[in-house]
Order: C-alpha cells, then structure tokens, then sequence
C-alpha cells in the first residue's frame, strides 16, 4: 500500500507540522527565535505577533529542500512531537503559530521540507523489512510479548467502557472542570507492541521521537517480523484517520472530554477507534510520519456529517501499533546507550 506524498498544505494544517517549520527556521534565524520568544510571551500582542511575521518572511529555506540525510530533521522533529500535549491547554508556541498570517509565513519553510530527499520516506506506510522494538522505560528491559492480543485487547473494551461510564456518572458535566485523566487515542492499557524503523546509525526511531517521553537515556532494540503478510491501516492524514474511527468507533466522552476540551477548545462527543474491532480486521495501524506531522494534537469532525470528533492523541511518527499475534522475532536484541545527547549501540 502506497501513500500519497505529503504537501506544504497538509504540513501547514496541523500544529505539529506547523511547530516544526519554525523549529527549523529558528534553527536558522537568530531573529526568529528572539521574535518568536516574545511573541509566545504574550499571545494576544499584535506588534509581537507582527513582529514574528517580518521575521519568517525576511528568513530563508537555507537549502533544507537538497537535504539528503534523514537525520537532519531529527532535531527539529524531536521538539514538536515533544510540545504535543493533551492534558492541559497548547503552549503558547503553537497558540501563535494557529494564526494564520503567521502559518502564511511559514510556507517558505514548508515547501522546502516537503522538497528535501531527506524527508521523501515521511510519506511510506510501514517498512515491514525493519520493524524495530523498542522499550525506553523498564529496568531490566522487558522483551516483547508476541502472544494474547485478542485477550489483552478484549480487557481494554471493557475497561473503557466501564471507565467512561463511571465518568459519566462521576465527572463534572463542564467539560472546563479542573479535571484530568487518560488523554491518549492509542490502546495503551491494552499493552500492544509498537515498532518504528531504523534509520542509518539510530536502531529505532523510537530514540529519537516519542510523545510524553520520560527521557531515558537508555534502551533496547529488538528486530521483529511478520510471520505472515499483514494487513495494516494506513494513516497518512487526516482523512485516513477519521475514516478509521468512523469504521469502528468507540464513545469516550466522559472519560477525555475534560483533557480534550483543554487541548481543542471543543465541547462535545468524542471517539476513538475501538481498537478490539479494529484487530477483527486489520493486524495493524502504522503513523507515517506525513500522517502524524498533519494529524497529531487536531480536532478532527468525522465524515458523512457526524457530529462527534475525534483526536490522535499519544502516537510516535513513524508508529505502529500491532493488533494481532502476527510478529515473531528476527534477530539479538542491541542496547543503546545515549551520551551528550548522541545514541550509540553498546558493542
């Protein structure tokens, strides 16, 4: 399954693609990030927004669109998938960046990464030749669980629903009530694998981006394969994950609406996919990192005029999430160690 290409548009429509066109331009522009600084500083000043915009439009695309090395944008990237947040309101950065002469601004930027070698792969669905493992947050590592999706994923059901009917009945109705809890649009508790690919010299791209990250500085890596040709939902956008939650929706208002309405200013009925519905048909969900970049931290209408909504919410670019018992181990596990911020593998 191919992918469509990802667009300066599409870039520029999601606060996460938005976020890392001004981390690059700051990476650049000395006056973009002092403008910038002060700008978030205090959002509702015109002259400081105003001046932010003088600033993206005097800089230039400093030749990000000849890049040719994947790991160039392993910084910039690393910082917007880390100032995605779902539990309280979006920091003042990406307040700034929603406006839309300023977003105008950034399409300089936008057009030369969507150009750039170095980020022609953001736009292909799962690598299955190099599906990596990888667990940051154990001690000792726990290695992956290859069987009991079906039951693990059966528990999740009914441990969300029972969980948002408890809300339902125990919650402040104002969804603007101080008031927090699971935030996330991933089935987390339903402890599925995730892999990502590597990328030359970095064993998995888990090292490099991951939402809500604790900042280990250590970890294990662990090859995987399928054992059979999966079937995977790809998402490459918006679209692709609203049609998913659509297909096999699941109601959790109650128990996100106070975490979501923070994040999107939205107040109404929320969905996920029910991810044991998902599993009845597709094997797995991948992330490509054009889907997470336009996706991530939106507020998404359903289509064919629903009234709910939905968010991606806690997924890594690049992710996937394993739904059935289809992978099987494809080699020694390495361990990588991270020193004055540069992962190397032990050995």
């Amino acid at each position: 399954m191919t992918t469509p290409d990802l667009d300066a548009d599409a870039l520029l429509a999601g606060p996460r693609g938005r976020r890392l066109c001004l981390e690059l331009a700051e990476e650049f522009d000395a006056e973009v990030r002092r403008t910038a600084f002060f700008a978030a500083r205090s959002t509702s000043d015109g002259v400081l927004r105003q001046n932010l915009v003088d600033a993206l439009a005097r800089t230039g695309a400093h030749a990000i669109d000849s890049w040719t090395d994947p790991l160039k944008f392993a910084e910039a990237v690393d910082h917007t998938v880390s100032s995605a947040m779902y539990w309280q309101p979006p920091d003042n950065w990406d307040v700034v960046l929603a406006d839309a002469e300023v977003t105008e601004t950034l399409r300089r930027i936008a057009e030369a990464v969507v150009a750039a070698p170095a980020a022609a792969w953001w736009s292909t669905p799962v690598e299955l030749s190099a599906l990596r493992y990888t667990d940051r947050h154990s001690t000792p590592p726990l290695a992956p669980q290859l069987a009991g999706a079906a039951e693990r994923l059966r528990r999740w059901h009914e441990r969300i629903v029972v969980d948002n009917r408890n809300a339902a009945a125990n919650r402040p109705a104002d969804p603007a009530a101080s008031l927090t809890g699971s935030w996330w649009s991933t089935p987390t508790h339903a402890h599925r694998l995730t892999t990502t690919r590597p990328l030359p010299g970095i064993g998995s791209l888990t090292l490099l981006w991951e939402e809500d990250s604790v900042g280990a500085d250590d970890a294990t890596v662990w090859p995987l394969a399928t054992s059979r040709e999966p079937k995977v939902w790809e998402i490459d956008g918006p679209d692709a994950w609203t049609r998913l939650v659509a297909a096999y929706p699941l109601d959790v208002t109650h128990v996100r609406k106070h975490d979501w309405y923070r994040v999107t200013g939205r107040s109404g009925r929320w969905l996920i996919p029910d991810w044991s519905a998902v599993a009845a048909d597709w094997d797995a969900v991948h992330v490509s990192v054009a889907g997470y970049l336009s996706t991530a931290t939106r507020s998404l209408p359903l289509p064919d005029g629903d009234t709910a909504a939905t968010l991606l919410a806690g997924w890594d670019p690049d992710q996937t999430w394993w739904l059935t018992d289809v992978l099987r181990h494809a080699g020694p596990s390495e361990h990588w160690t991270r020193v004055d911020d540069e992962w190397q593998r032990d050995g």
